[in-house]
């Protein structure tokens, strides 16, 4: 369960931001879009970012990917020398040279299902690692498992074995990540949460998530993922998958050298996905008819994608972040799996969603509160500024009210977060 998420100086992102997951005091719709953490926290089951193209969406969830990525991978994957792939503010030259910062805020359950709440956090450069810190409230007090400055490692009792990990930890390297490579209880269980958060693009091929589970699963996932399908109005009768073996005599000649030197190695196979559809005589059906992935339309590819993802998000109560969410979806059915995740009687496990999209039809209070709505919109200086409707203020006076038309007064520009068309007339001749 996410609570927070605040960066600085990551690509778009110069100063710091909070991206904030907990739900504010106010009242409309928290019966169904948000849930107890314990008797003094709660937390939104979804949120949404707008924003005019370039503003800066994309790079939210870009750092966050970079986030999550470097916490789990850096111990296993770096070497000695090779550089982090953190991007710094680059139009500033106070910035280009700084270190990035990253923290997230988050609840695991204790072995006896209690929410823990667990702040990690770390600034990088292209080189190393500035500082990186791991803290958890436990009995109302905020306890600190390790505090790190540079190559200088402070760990406690509270982090047992922690100590005879100094050594192992590289400069360009998280030690979270090492703690848990060498089964670190704490640093294990954090590292297997943070690979349960899914991070993705409607401009992404992502099907690959869900062909492997189908892959690996029995008839009950091919069934969950049809009637995701059918949920959504799309009428698959069924889903097939044809393998074929690559002919040897199409295979590269490096991949053909290891297959004829390793006599247990199986040549690759070609993977088509079928989608079968009803067949009929005039109005009765008599038959299937089926067509190959491809041959589908986009938004049945973008649905069949998306299906696993979602279903395994609300199953097992875990974040689901989706980069232009309404990207080949119609409306209707955008609107309506947003709706999945704000409904107390499907999402029973509480997985949160975060998307970012430019539907704005969306953007009501039946759908969401005002602390579900964000924002992005960059200043003159290239800067995003991230913030939520709940905290803006009209003119710099007003708060937007619980029963405003929140889509009708972001397109007359109440809000901000709109594209200059004007400027963008002035600049390229067209209001001549």
């Amino acid at each position: 369960m996410i609570a927070e998420f605040i960066l600085k100086n990551y690509r778009s992102f110069k100063e710091e931001h909070k991206f904030s997951l907990l739900a504010t005091k106010n009242k409309e719709l928290a019966e169904s879009h948000t849930f107890d953490v314990d008797n003094k926290v709660q937390l939104l089951k979804s949120a949404v970012i707008y924003g005019a193209n370039a503003s800066g969406k994309s790079n939210f969830f870009n750092a966050l990917y970079f986030f999550i990525n470097f916490s789990i991978y850096s111990g296993p994957r770096k070497q000695v020398g090779d550089i982090i792939d953190v991007d710094p503010f680059s139009l500033s030259k106070q910035t280009i040279d700084e270190p990035s910062f990253f923290e997230l805020v988050f609840f695991i359950k204790d072995n006896n299902g209690k929410p823990i709440r667990y702040r990690y956090g770390f600034s990088v450069t292209g080189e190393e690692v500035i500082n990186e810190y791991l803290l958890a409230i436990q009995n109302v007090r905020e306890i600190t498992f390790f505090n790190r400055e540079k190559q200088k490692m402070t760990i406690t009792d509270h982090f047992r074995e922690g100590t005879r990990i100094k050594s192992a930890v590289r400069s360009n390297c998280s030690l979270l990540s090492v703690a848990a490579q060498s089964n670190n209880e704490i640093a294990a269980k954090i590292i297997q949460y943070f690979k349960s958060i899914l991070i993705t693009s409607g401009l992404s091929n992502i099907a690959s998530v869900t062909k492997r589970k189908l892959r690996q699963s029995d008839e009950n996932t091919k069934k969950q993922v049809l009637n995701f399908l059918h949920y959504a109005d799309i009428h698959v009768k069924d889903i097939n998958v044809k393998r074929e073996i690559i002919d040897k005599n199409e295979l590269p000649p490096e991949i053909l050298e290891i297959i004829n030197k390793n006599p247990g190695v199986r040549p690759p196979e070609i993977e088509t996905y079928f989608f079968c559809h009803d067949f009929y005589d005039n109005e009765k059906i008599v038959d299937t008819a089926s067509f190959p992935e491809e041959e589908e339309s986009r938004g049945t590819q973008k649905l069949f994608a998306y299906a696993i993802p979602i279903i395994s998000a609300l199953e097992n109560g875990t974040p689901l972040f989706i980069d232009e969410f309404d990207a080949q979806l119609h409306p209707l059915i955008l609107e309506n799996i947003i709706k999945l995740f704000n409904s107390s009687d499907i999402n029973k496990n509480n997985a949160q969603l975060i998307i970012s999209c430019h539907a704005v039809h969306i953007m009501t209070n039946n759908n969401f509160r005002r602390d579900q709505i964000w924002f992005c919109e960059k200043d003159h200086y290239g800067a995003t500024d991230l913030y939520s409707l709940v905290e803006y203020k009209i003119e710099d006076k007003d708060s937007v009210r619980k029963d405003s038309t929140y889509n009708k007064n972001y397109m007359q520009g109440k809000y901000g977060a709109i594209p200059y068309l004007d400027a963008i007339l002035w600049q390229t001749g067209f209001d001549k």
